[in-house]
């Protein structure tokens, strides 16, 4: 199973929100209940600093529906659409691929699209180099490709930070096995997240602009020959 599955959270965890908010939450509202004590005009403030941070770390738990040929989204956010390509790293093969972009207002966990084995996993740091135009902005990201071998068929998927600074902290190890909607990374403040399948694997669902939920929402099913 993954590290999520393999040990309890060391912080107490409040329900619907990743262990890092518990302290977070816990300081505000101690500060906000000294300040109505001694500044009472000025606690709104660490409550509204404390919503803002607890808004970023929201990280639910979600039912994936039992469907073995489904494909399900990986992050939250807004579908793209598709594009063909060939895929060199895991699939080695013509492939379809589909964008997510991920606002930095949505849940910060990506999950897997399908049960299966992780068999690929490749992290590349950010690029501190100066930024000379604005594409360079996407190369220099930090990237991290995890490639997952399912009973029909290999998926590869590729998050990408959107900031200078922002990590991707993987949650799982190469050799994992993992079931579909399982957490596999996290990343803050935005994303994009593409999800690739062999073509012809996969018959596509969601069009331009659908709003996906990470586990939940349905974005494929497999093509049975």
């Amino acid at each position: 199973m993954g590290e999520n599955d393999r040990a309890p959270d060391a912080i107490p965890r409040i329900p619907g929100f990743e262990p890092a908010a518990t302290p977070i939450v816990s300081l505000g509202l101690g500060l906000a209940g000294i300040l109505l004590r001694v500044r009472p005009r000025l606690a709104p403030l660490p409550l509204a600093l404390t919503a803002v941070a607890a808004l970023l770390c929201r990280d639910p738990e979600r039912a994936t529906p039992d469907d073995a040929d489904a494909l399900f989204a990986p992050a939250d956010g807004v579908a793209h659409g598709t594009n063909e390509l060939y895929e060199h790293r895991f699939l080695h093969t013509d492939a379809v691929q589909l964008a997510i972009n991920v606002s930095p207002f949505d849940v910060a966990v990506q999950r897997s699209p399908a049960s299966g084995t992780i068999d690929y996993l490749e992290h590349h740091p950010a690029d501190l180099r100066p930024l000379r135009t604005p594409r360079d902005a996407v190369r220099h990201a930090e990237r991290l490709f995890l490639g997952i071998s399912t009973a029909w068929g290999p998926l590869l998927l590729i998050i990408t930070a959107r900031l200078p600074g922002q990590h991707i902290a993987p949650l799982v190890r190469l050799g994992d096995r993992v079931h579909a909607g399982q957490r596999l990374t996290r990343v803050r403040f935005g994303s994009c997240v593409e999800l690739l399948a062999p073509r012809d694997l996969i018959e596509w669902q969601p069009a331009p602009g659908a709003r996906l939920r990470a586990g939940v929402s349905l974005i494929g099913q497999v093509v049975l020959l």
